[in-house]
């Protein structure tokens, strides 16, 4: 009973946060251009990360998602990496302290409404293809516009670290930008994957220290040193809390 009332608390948030947001939208996006001299893509980047932080720091998942930074600094326009457990783990990030941040991701775009607002605001949707994600990432990080990509492709079912992909990797040694490795906990336990039903539980994100790309070798063996650096990096994080 107590999980039925939650939800639809959540539910009801959620909606009404969201047509809050749409309400507000127009007056934000005015104040950004005519004032800040801000694009309509960037303006709506920092409005889809506050929008994210309010619902997942404000009471959304019964708790508010804390976050550990391991790193003295955030630099503008890296690479943010996490592993990737939950269908909320994009939410998550408007908790991270980046200025403007735009995510690679799919199902999102989907979604009419969301997918509107993603397009608009210049999100890469993965399945257009590498050549556009590449040529869209770039383009956002060298607008100083950081990027959040899963590695893994898809969610994990047993909670187990699966195989990087190389994406993430090629655009670092690419554009010379550090990847900064992001380790989520507790999101599994709150939305599992195949399930529609939030449960109660505390979820935590641990920001660890950037991780530039080597300049020695060739494009193959930095990719390759670059992924498993990261992938060890999270992997230990994630062994260490457990």
């Amino acid at each position: 009973m107590l999980k039925v009332f939650l939800n639809i608390y959540c539910l009801l948030f959620f909606f009404l946060f969201t047509l809050l947001g749409l309400v507000l939208l127009p007056f934000i996006l005015l104040v950004n251009v005519l004032f800040f001299s801000r694009g309509v893509g960037s303006t709506l980047r920092r409005a889809i990360r506050l929008y994210g932080r309010v619902l997942v720091c404000e009471g959304l998942f019964f708790a508010p998602v804390k976050v550990e930074y391991r790193t003295r600094k955030l630099t503008p326009s890296s690479i943010y990496v996490a592993n990737h457990t939950s269908a909320i783990d994009p939410y998550l990030f408007g908790a991270v302290a980046a200025d403007e941040n735009s995510f690679v991701t799919s199902w999102p775009f989907k979604i009419p409404l969301y997918g509107r607002f993603m397009r608009l605001a210049g999100y890469a949707n993965a399945d257009d293809g590498w050549d556009s994600v590449r040529e869209k990432c770039t383009d956002l990080l060298n607008n100083g516009c950081s990027v959040t990509i899963w590695p893994e492709g898809h969610r994990s079912r047993d909670g187990r670290l699966g195989r990087f992909r190389k994406g993430a990797f090629v655009l670092a040694v690419e554009t010379g930008r550090p990847v900064v490795p992001v380790c989520i906990f507790g999101a599994a336990k709150v939305l599992p994957p195949g399930r529609r039903l939030l449960n109660p539980g505390r979820i935590k994100l641990i920001v660890l220290a950037p991780v530039y790309p080597s300049t020695e070798g060739d494009q193959y063996e930095r990719v390759k040193a670059l992924n498993e650096k990261v992938r060890q990096e999270i992997k230990k994080t994630l062994m260490g809390q457990s």
